[in-house]
């Protein structure tokens, strides 16, 4: 077997658990309540899907990360987490063992110690904590099922069995939130040293009772001068206290940044697997049916959709777009290995344009551009401008 210096290539693997205890208000994620029957039925299918991507290109990849997302992971039970765990170190080989990072999503309320044994026993490296705010007022509003005192003994239960990767993830703008809670809430956080946090605007997404409660007129959140204050307050407080900015809404202590996410950033190859996961492999982007009846029926390729071969112009548009998210921005060098073509060339104008109204800016060595502070108010703006025509 080739190691993680021979001629195989990366790969980074999502896995889906589409299930969770109760729905969020806000939340538009592919996950809802299930039996227990549909739950192992549902492993099953994973299973077998595993056994059909092994066959099909795991000789040609190694697994370079691997993230067991949701829905909520943690509302299987540890044996049905033990039994996905399992089959990924059964048909990876023993040489990319442990992986570089193995991250499982977990929500206060549904951790239990079971579940914390299993994950030590399967090499999980890292845990992501979803807490969103440290008010429990705001996490009724939010529809969460924990309060702050459940989310601080998960947290203190995975220190005690020594995990030094958590991240622990927060919102902004949550219907009746102020800037002085906000502050509270990163305050107490920031209290626990966690190695990651992640802080994200609410998006009132269609479809969602969020959504509902704003087309009647019922739904009272900050403005945007109070979102601009969190989001200034929340670079302020994190970089005061070590953490460094690297992506918009990303901060993490040194050495501890999210591998897999960078995967994504960086149009890395990776591999989704369960209902509606979502994959860029070969230059094709595919993704499995989001029906649980057709997913469970289905078999092989046939619960994938129709995928996409993209252009060289969508990969470079891509490449853009997922790049100046982080804060390094984009590499020109990189950009002219990977598409043979130089940046500044394409884009002299609109470079030009961008850097005199202080929204992008090169680095001392010329080979990066990256968003300002100003530019990352208005990113949207400013990725426009590099469509290709």
């Amino acid at each position: 077997m080739m190691n993680r210096t021979g001629s195989k290539l990366p790969l980074s693997l999502y896995v889906h658990i589409p299930f969770c205890i109760k729905k969020c208000l806000y939340c538009d994620f592919l996950s809802a309540n299930a039996s227990e029957e549909v739950k192992n039925a549902y492993i099953g299918a994973l299973v077998e899907e595993l056994d059909y991507w092994r066959d099909r290109i795991f000789g040609k990849y190694y697994i370079k990360t691997v993230f067991i997302g949701g829905g909520t992971p943690t509302c299987l039970s540890p044996r049905q987490l033990l039994r996905i765990g399992e089959k990924l170190c059964e048909i990876i080989s023993s040489d990319e063992m442990p992986f570089l990072e193995f991250t499982v999503e977990a929500n206060p309320g549904t951790i239990t110690l079971s579940h914390i044994e299993v994950m030590k026993e399967l090499g999980v490296n890292r845990v992501s904590l979803g807490l969103q705010s440290a008010q429990d007022r705001e996490l009724r509003e939010l529809g969460r099922i924990h309060s702050f005192q459940d989310f601080v003994k998960s947290y203190e239960m995975l220190r005690n069995y020594d995990f030094q990767n958590i991240n622990v993830d927060l919102m902004a703008d949550i219907p009746g939130q102020t800037l002085a809670s906000y502050h509270s809430t990163l305050e107490q956080v920031l209290a626990l040293r966690p190695e990651h946090i992640s802080s994200y605007s609410l998006i009132v997404e269609e479809g969602t009772p969020f959504f509902q409660l704003q087309e009647e007129g019922k739904l009272s959140v900050p403005d945007e001068d109070t979102d601009r204050e969190m989001y200034e307050l929340t670079l302020a407080m994190l970089e005061g206290e070590g953490y460094q900015r690297y992506e918009i809404s990303n901060y993490a202590s040194d050495g501890k940044k999210c591998l897999h996410n960078l995967t994504y950033w960086k149009m890395g190859e990776y591999l989704g697997l369960g209902l509606g996961a979502s994959s860029y492999l070969e230059g094709y982007r595919f993704k499995n049916v989001s029906d649980m009846e057709g997913y469970l029926r289905k078999q092989g390729d046939k619960r994938e959709s129709k995928g996409h071969k993209l252009s060289k112009k969508e990969e470079m548009e891509e490449y853009v777009f997922l790049g100046l998210r982080m804060a390094e921005g984009i590499s020109l060098s990189d950009y002219k290995k990977r598409f043979g073509m130089d940046f500044k060339t394409i884009y002299a104008k609109t470079l030009d344009s961008m850097i005199k109204k202080c929204l992008l800016a090169e680095s001392g060595n010329h080979d990066r551009i990256y968003l300002t502070s100003r530019g990352i108010d208005v990113s949207n703006v400013v990725l426009a401008e590099f469509l290709l025509d």
